[in-house]
């Protein structure tokens, strides 16, 4: 991947593929966690894929304490702006599907149609606290300094009991060590930076994009929460349901979810 520097840091990225341009923002933990849908067939025969680290990530600077969802989206602004990007379509996935949102509000002419998968949509839901709850007690084995006790129990607890299986197969070899190293980003910044977006149902109300919602059949209580407050909430929204599916829609369905975006990004273009 190559680096460049952006808002002053350093942020890695790879650009492949031809046509309409579209960013993949990752979530919190797996920075490859969307790698299993890029490669599948369709994505880069029919789009220009941008696929990047954000920071905390890999390559990228660290992400420095305080983070907001602002200034993450403003770096994949930045990103854009760098690339001579004056669109895209943007894809994101948990953490980074709340990048993605942030984004479309704060940058609107940026975006050209928005898909969400499962952001994590804390205040606005009732499973919200519950949510909150149970991220400080792992934040406690985290604080032990069992990094890998922390990071197993964090994915375990948001893509099931049985993650290693889709992750170990789907994902490039030594994802979970990798995760296993960049944990303080999550717990340290992202952690704090998701307990406190200012997000509203009046920001929700006032995007005119193309929202396609992608939810799983079987995840959380508080992503299933967010998916229905979405379609409450947003003018222009498609909403598809995978069945079978967790949190962990990338790396288990990447087929499904590469289906699923192919049709919403050409539909209509």
């Amino acid at each position: 991947m190559e680096r460049v520097q952006l808002n002053g840091a350093d942020v890695e990225y790879d650009v492949r593929g031809s046509g309409a341009p579209v960013v993949f923002v990752h979530g919190a933990v797996l920075s490859d966690g969307f790698v299993p849908v890029i490669e599948q067939a369709g994505i880069v025969e029919n789009f220009q894929i941008v696929h990047y680290r954000r920071r905390g990530y890999a390559g990228s600077s660290r992400a420095p304490a305080g983070m907001t969802m602002q200034g993450w989206a403003g770096d994949c602004v930045a990103l854009l702006n760098h690339l001579g990007i004056a669109s895209a379509h943007v894809a994101g996935h948990s953490f980074g599907a709340g990048v993605a949102l942030q984004m479309a509000i704060d940058a609107p002419g940026r975006v050209r149609k928005l898909a969400l998968l499962e952001p994590p949509l804390l205040t606005l839901v009732p499973s919200g606290g519950a949510f909150t709850e149970w991220a400080a007690s792992v934040l406690e084995i985290y604080n032990s300094g069992d990094k890998n006790a922390a990071t197993d129990t964090c994915l375990a607890g948001a893509f099931g009991q049985d993650y290693r299986r889709f992750t170990d197969r789907a994902l490039p070899a030594g994802a979970f060590d990798r995760a296993v190293s960049e944990i303080d980003t999550y717990f340290q910044v992202e952690l704090g930076a998701m307990q406190h977006w200012n997000i509203s149902t009046e920001s929700l109300k006032d995007l005119r994009h193309p929202v396609l919602s992608v939810r799983g059949s079987d995840t959380l209580p508080v992503f299933s929460e967010g998916a229905d407050l979405l379609q409450q909430w947003i003018p222009k929204i498609e909403k598809v349901l995978i069945p079978g599916a967790n949190h962990d829609l990338p790396g288990r369905n990447p087929a499904a979810v590469a289906t699923t975006l192919v049709e919403f990004f050409t539909k209509n273009e």
